[in-house]
């Protein structure tokens, strides 16, 4: 009978410990849940196929006039500038380029492999929050609540198969990201990117200021002037320029 007992606490304790599984999962499925919602929801967020964004971004002390043209799938182009002097980038069908002006002198070179990916990365529309599902190479935990700030926050972890896995601050009450730390392989943080002065474009939540920083030190401030939802760009414009 002993035996019996001891077996059945262990078959209950093994039952509860997947109880908790699911109860997880289901308080992870209904934080992305609103979190889409922030966004509009899912047809809202497959709706957007374009984007034009200009502002401003502080770098090391500098101001520089940026505009960001994105369009699904992959395609890119990103300027900034600083007076006459311009540096294009662009990434269309897998082939990144560069396109530097400094002067009269124009440049054009081919974007190396690890150049290129992060342009990849900064061309996607959906975050590893959107659609988790149906992305079996996505893991996300919950690791609970925080005050950030003036802000009620609801962290979870993200894992992504060949990449850093990422901490998302959801705003507790809008659902909108908040914050969004990289986490090394040793368990410290990394670049950590805010989110601030949410503004509602088309019925779709933007940030219109993004500040990027490691521990104590500012890498950048992005200040949005301007936001143009699906604006009808052509793929030409993303193409290798010839001059």
């Amino acid at each position: 009978m002993r035996i019996l007992i001891l077996s059945s606490c262990f078959f209950l304790s093994s039952l509860l410990g997947t109880f908790a599984e699911s109860s997880n999962a289901l308080a992870v499925q209904r934080i992305l849940e609103g979190y889409t919602e922030s966004l509009g929801g899912p047809r809202m967020v497959e709706a957007l196929s374009s984007l034009s964004i200009e502002g401003v971004q502080t770098q090391g002390g500098q101001r520089y006039d940026f505009l960001i043209r994105k369009k699904r799938p992959g395609a890119i182009r990103y300027r900034i500038s600083l007076g006459e002097n311009s540096i294009i980038c662009g990434r269309n069908k897998g082939v990144g380029w560069q396109r530097t002006k400094v002067g009269d002198l124009v440049s054009i070179a081919d974007l190396s492999v690890d150049q290129s990916e992060l342009l990849a990365a900064e061309s996607q529309f959906d975050s590893p929050l959107f659609r988790h599902l149906e992305k079996p190479w996505n893991s996300i935990l919950l690791l609970g609540n925080e005050q950030l700030g003036d802000t009620h926050v609801t962290v979870l972890e993200v894992k992504q198969f060949g990449e850093p896995f990422r901490r998302y601050y959801l705003n507790s009450r809008s659902g909108v990201i908040v914050k969004r730390v990289q986490i090394h392989s040793d368990g410290s943080d990394g670049l950590e990117t805010s989110y601030r002065d949410y503004r509602a474009v088309d019925g779709y939540q933007f940030a219109y200021e993004i500040e990027n920083r490691i521990g104590d030190q500012l890498l950048s401030l992005v200040e949005i002037d301007s936001i143009k939802v699906n604006p009808g760009l052509l793929n030409f414009y993303f193409e290798r320029p010839l001059n």
